[in-house]
């Protein structure tokens, strides 16, 4: 298993609960102090109880990634902390509406984009330029296999994570000759507390059951199962650590083969 540099320094947004808190524990398992970004206090107190239970730094920072100025403010309590970021994980993420496209109200359309696509911009603006200074530093995006496979009535959620992908490679173009890899990991259906919201809004839009909704999901994967959290932070902890050294721009399936392109 990669290991991270001892007393490396990640960001994790969305980590107050779901994917993003396995991710933010598995990085501090592997010798990371964490900066933790969420809008639920009370989720990411949890999480930092968890990573100082291992040993290792939290810094709770509450932000709402739509907001410019509260992220702006993440960067600057983060670096005035602990003087440099090694990794950003953008894993926070909105599931948008669910309705044919042509019904979809704009401000919902926006609301998504300025969460996924937006807020991960200003992520990537507040840290990298320090990164882009010292000459080294990962930014790993956490996307989707939706953002490649069409799911029914999930335009807004689709395209903002196919955008993910755009910005992830373009990004990783400039900023690759200052020495900063930028990658996506794109999850398939994964266990947990968002799977059964999937779900539920699979089940309304295909009008079956939510027992054949899920049966449909699992028996896309070869693996015939769902995705564990913890598969999903292994990925992220790859791309950070220097056995990926070689790898930037690339869009990493962690899908138990639902999505294999």
């Amino acid at each position: 298993m990669p290991h991270l540099t001892e007393g490396s320094v990640t960001v994790v947004t969305g980590a107050g609960r779901g994917i993003g808190r396995v991710i933010a524990i598995r990085f501090a398992r592997e010798g990371s102090d964490v900066v933790l970004a969420a809008r639920s206090v009370d989720g990411m107190k949890e999480t930092a109880k968890e990573i100082e239970a291992l040993g290792r730094r939290a810094l709770v920072v509450p932000t709402d990634l739509t907001d410019r100025l509260q992220v702006e403010k993440l960067g600057t309590t983060a670096l005035a902390e602990f003087g440099r970021v090694d990794t950003l994980v953008a894993n926070s993420g909105a599931g948008g509406p669910v309705a044919p496209m042509w019904e979809i109200d704009p401000d919902d359309w926006d609301e998504t984009f300025a969460v996924n696509v937006r807020g991960t911009f200003l992520c990537c603006k507040a840290f990298m330029p320090q990164m882009v200074e010292r000459g080294s530093g990962s930014v790993v995006i956490i996307g989707s296999m939706t953002g490649k496979r069409p799911l029914p009535n999930r335009t807004p959620y689709s395209a903002s994570k196919m955008a993910l992908v755009g910005m992830a490679r373009t990004l990783a173009l400039d900023a690759g000759p200052h020495g900063v890899r930028v990658n996506v990991v794109s999850p398939g259906p994964v266990e947990g507390e968002r799977i059964a919201w999937v779900v539920e809004n699979l089940a309304k839009s295909k009008g079956i059951t939510e027992e054949q909704a899920e049966a449909e999901l699992v028996a896309a994967s070869p693996l015939g199962r769902f995705v564990k959290p913890d598969d999903i932070a292994s990925a992220a902890v790859y791309l950070a650590s220097d056995e990926a050294a070689s790898i930037t721009g690339e869009d990493m399936n962690v899908s138990a083969g639902v999505v294999m392109y």
